[in-house]
């Protein structure tokens, strides 16, 4: 885990150690600096000192740099850029198949130096090309400078866990993991899409887009790859992944679930086995749900089996709760804890504290975001960091890949009716936390769904601007897909989970922390989207596919409840408790939202004036306000 920066372009030493600083917590242990494409490699202030390199000095046209949080082979082998055969690679994230195509490597002819990822990764560029992203089973954002060809290949993992934000210009490119960083790029202004930002006030961010808040930088989109060619300035990007989910109806038979629930459990197993490969501490985030828990489960199962040097005798896990009020999840936390026998951490987020970080949060997370259970996991990230874990262990990914959320009930009723369970599955709604008025909200949606995109932005925007606005359309595909349950399923995977991978990513690398996530082994969601929607709904229960994989291994308290909250925080109670004045007095001063037209003193309900407020705090972290 690291943070990646360079460009082909004028460039020169100050300009490249202050974008290094800015990018110090996603790396604090090493740093490298490598000129492209004339390759030569520098220190900096914070690079090994058994490393003896030139201090980087003076003009170049075109570097690389990098900055080292040490997770595997903590030695100076590791060393980013790292050079092989006049190839030059920056990398941030895990290849946990590594070892296994190191084999395949090695049996090809090739040999190695180190004995981590890094080095695996560059060598099965140079074997196999740009197919070299087939093989890994991981998350990462890499460039990868290429001699012969005279490009620079990037490349973002499947799911967009590691972020690869980039700015283009004819003959210039530079790339980095976080806007702020880019931003420092001589060419790269900080100007606001405007456009963005009142499509975040309708519809809340889209990360997945490849447009950006900040008007000239674009993302590299999940389970893509971009060729820069040095030559030409030419620049493009392509998908290197997808998934077709099954769409079939299907009937349940318990014969073949049982072969599903086994399979599931299997895949999902060997995900966590893989991601507890680590030189360094690893704990888990724990929520008190199925998907935290059955993490904190299994890695209980595996220690029994063997040890786990990079869990030591006992499993951390890390909470936020939050006291009497409804959103706390201690019980279920409390349950999972004491029958794993973990060292149970926990932290209690609150509204004033909130109020205090507020534009320190929007430096953080480079753009707004949706709501305050972001500032919740960033607390969690802090408490791990002081716990000396660099590791942490994540369930996002189980609830769109087994069928969690409320909304699939419905969608999964639509779409096999009129079999047999339609009466019987309409009976189930409230099981599923759903209810029969959202199932006709779901037909209509289904029919009318432009109709019904315009309707709610006309609601939201007549108080919200001063002025009359052209229809801003929700800019993707999840809130119009009601076809099937999976192709929803995978919408919000390629949409949704996007921005919570986002915000994840920051919070986490914010304390120089590296998240996983089990749930998000490619192999587990192929075969997860591989199987039929009745086996994750059925008999009025949400994620069947998970409770009944997971059977005999989580407590059954945990494994059927019905009340699992999501990762939520009492946001409608910190605003009733005082936030709210807080937030309409910050937002009357906000020169970036006047110039929206947003009329400041409106009354707003308290999701919508957190968006304000946070947008409000972010112009102002990068001084546009």
């Amino acid at each position: 885990m690291c943070g990646i920066f360079g460009v082909i372009g004028k460039t020169n030493a100050n300009e490249l150690l202050e974008i290094s600083q800015i990018l110090k917590h996603r790396g604090p242990d090493d740093e490298g600096f490598c000129s492209i494409p004339n390759v030569k490699h520098f220190c900096g202030p914070d690079t090994v000192r058994s490393l003896l390199f030139p201090k980087i000095s003076g003009d170049l046209d075109g570097a690389f740099g990098y900055r080292r949080l040490s997770i595997i082979d903590l030695s100076v082998k590791s060393h980013q850029p790292m050079e092989k055969d006049g190839y030059v690679v920056v990398f941030n994230g895990e290849i946990y198949n590594f070892a296994s195509i190191r084999e395949e490597l090695e049996g090809l002819g090739h040999q190695f130096n180190s004995s981590g990822d890094t080095e695996v990764l560059l060598t099965s560029y140079i074997q196999w090309g740009e197919r070299c992203v087939d093989h890994f089973n991981g998350m990462w954002a890499f460039s990868i400078w290429d001699p012969k060809r005279r490009i620079v290949f990037s490349s973002r993992d499947r799911f967009g866990i590691k972020p690869f934000l980039y700015f283009h210009d004819d003959r210039y490119f530079a790339f980095a993991s976080e806007q702020k960083a880019l931003l420092k790029f001589s060419k790269v202004s900080n100007n606001p899409d405007l456009e963005d930002a009142k499509r975040y006030l309708i519809w809340g961010m889209q990360n997945f887009s490849e447009n950006c808040m900040f008007k000239e930088i674009k993302r590299l989109l999940p389970s893509h790859n971009l060729v820069f060619n040095v030559d030409t300035g030419e620049l493009k990007t392509y998908e290197y992944w997808n998934i077709h989910p099954n769409t079939e109806k299907s009937v349940y038979d318990e014969k073949q679930g049982q072969m599903y629930f086994q399979k599931f459990r299997e895949i999902f197993t060997d995900a966590v086995r893989l991601r507890l490969i680590s030189d360094v501490k690893v704990g888990t985030a724990l929520s008190g749900g199925i998907d935290s828990s059955s993490i904190v489960y299994t890695v209980r199962e595996l220690m029994k089996k063997q040890s786990v040097p990079s869990i030591g005798d006992i499993q951390y896990t890390f909470s936020a709760v939050y006291g009497n009020y409804v959103a706390d999840e201690s019980k279920w936390i409390d349950i999972v804890a004491k029958e794993t026998a973990v060292k149970s951490l926990k932290v209690v987020p609150d509204h004033e504290d909130l109020a205090s970080r507020l534009e320190a949060l929007a430096y953080v997370h480079d753009e707004p975001f949706d709501s305050t259970s972001t500032y919740a996991q960033y607390r969690v990230m802090n408490l791990v960091r002081e716990s000396g874990v660099t590791v942490t262990l994540d369930g996002q990914g189980g609830d769109e890949i087994a069928g969690g959320y409320p909304l699939y009930m419905p969608m999964m009723i639509l779409e096999n009716f009129p079999n047999k369970t339609f009466f019987s599955e309409i009976k189930n709604l409230k099981k599923a936390n759903s209810s029969f008025g959202l199932f006709l909200r779901t037909i209509g949606t289904r029919y009318v769904n432009d109709v019904a995109q315009r309707r709610y932005f006309k609601e939201i925007s007549k108080g919200l601007f001063n002025h009359t606005n052209q229809f801003i359309p929700y800019g993707g595909r999840s809130k119009a897909e009601f076809s099937h349950m999976n192709l929803r399923a995978w919408s919000d995977i390629r949409e949704e989970l996007v921005d919570l991978l986002k915000t994840a990513d920051r919070n986490s690398m914010a304390f120089s922390i590296e998240s996983r996530f089990p749930y998000l082994d490619y192999r587990l969601v192929e075969f997860a989207m591989s199987v039929p929607s009745a086996y994750k709904i059925h008999q009025g229960w949400t994620k069947y596919l998970s409770r009944r994989s997971f059977e005999g291994l989580i407590n059954d308290k945990v494994l059927w409840r019905k009340d699992k909250l999501g990762f939520p925080t009492p946001q409608k109670a910190w605003f009733e408790m005082g936030f709210s004045d807080f937030a309409m007095n910050y937002i009357s001063n906000s020169k970036f939202l006047k110039c929206l037209d947003v009329n400041v003193n409106g009354v707003f309900s308290h999701k919508l004036l957190w968006r304000l407020v946070n947008l409000a705090a972010w112009a102002k972290a990068f001084e546009m306000d």
